[in-house]
């Protein structure tokens, strides 16, 4: 669990950071940090759910909506 409190920390470190950047809002900031913190297979695994969320995770659906990789 510790872990996971690390990281908790490091997310809000980053999004104290990135409170400065104008164009950001506070949900985007929040969401970026997640992002910047995340392992390389944790971001992997949040790409996959959000093709998985818009029905595009199959290479077919992808080629479908019109994205050829």
């Amino acid at each position: 669990m510790a872990k996971k409190k690390s990281r908790l920390d490091r997310v809000n470190a980053l999004a104290e950071k990135l409170r400065f950047l104008p164009h950001l809002s506070e949900d985007e900031r929040v969401l970026y940090a997640w992002s910047l913190a995340a392992t390389p297979d944790e971001r992997w695994t949040m790409h996959e759910n959000f093709l998985r969320s818009h029905g595009l995770f199959r290479h077919s659906a992808r080629k479908k909506y019109g994205l050829f990789s």
